[in-house]
């Protein structure tokens, strides 16, 4: 039985539906990536997080720190360290206390590496005392001062020049060794010369005399000024040495054959005469 005209045209049309869209799929496909097929499409990999250095991360300043997210907190400064003046500055300071001269004479012992340290005003009577005093301990070189040394500043520094310029050197001369020490038997004291009564004022009572009685040396040699030592012998050299020169430095040196007041020790002092005249016996 032949099929009915109309389901032969039904049958035809379908048929031709079928290739028609057969042929506009793969059209529909190709236009659609992202929604047909996208799985075969490649994607590219997405880029590593850019790390950051230590100071650029230090350094970044995140939206609620910004200057305009809030203000800043104030930072206290710092305390300024509190340092000592070194020893130096703080003598020189102590300077400004004292007249003119006798700061620069201070100034002077310092230099030479005298050590000394002041003392209050010395006040006597008949016109003894001192008034600005130094106590010695320590002479150039590194030698030693025994017994309380109080001197006017003016004595202090020609006890030092002459420790520095003749003895020290004299004691390498004549030993090669060094000088370490000296005994001293008198400074300051309020008395007459050679402690006589009518006399007139010694020098001791201004601080202006300082007596020496024994030399020390490193290598445990003493020299003492009583000793009378043999003629042409080191001690007996280094001792008329040291009293040669004494009165470089000072206006009058005793020692052991002046009088019987300085026969176990050399006596310097800076006494004042006529004309600059020094007394050397």
């Amino acid at each position: 039985m032949d099929d009915p005209a109309w389901y032969r045209s039904f049958m035809i049309r379908s048929q031709f539906a079928r290739r028609a869209l057969f042929l506009i799929l793969p059209m529909f496909v190709v236009a659609l990536p992202g929604v047909v097929g996208a799985s075969s499409v490649p994607v590219p990999k997405s880029r590593p997080a850019q790390v950051k250095t230590p100071d650029e991360a230090k350094n970044t300043v995140k939206p609620d720190e910004s200057p305009a997210g809030k203000a800043a907190l104030p930072v206290p400064k710092p305390r300024p360290s509190v340092t000592k003046a070194p020893e130096k500055t703080q003598q020189i300071a102590k300077l400004s206390e004292f007249p003119d001269e006798e700061a620069a004479c201070r100034a002077r012992l310092s230099a030479m590496g005298v050590r000394f340290s002041p003392v209050k005003q010395v006040a006597g009577e008949g016109g003894c005392g001192i008034r600005h005093p130094v106590r010695v301990s320590g002479l150039p070189d590194g030698v030693k001062l025994s017994g309380r040394t109080v001197l006017g500043c003016d004595a202090a520094e020609a006890l030092a020049n002459w420790t520095a310029k003749a003895a020290v050197p004299e004691a390498r001369q004549q030993f090669g060794s060094e000088l370490k020490q000296i005994d001293q038997y008198a400074s300051y004291v309020c008395r007459t010369r050679n402690s006589l009564t009518g006399t007139k004022l010694s020098e001791h009572a201004k601080g202006k005399a300082v007596d020496l009685g024994r030399f020390h040396l490193s290598d445990g040699t003493v020299v003492d000024v009583a000793s009378r030592p043999k003629t042409g012998s080191p001690e007996q050299l280094f001792l008329k040495a040291l009293r040669d020169s004494g009165c470089q430095f000072f206006t009058t040196v005793l020692g052991p054959g002046s009088d019987d007041f300085h026969s176990d020790h050399y006596h310097f002092d800076l006494a004042k005469r006529r004309r600059g005249y020094r007394y050397c016996k």
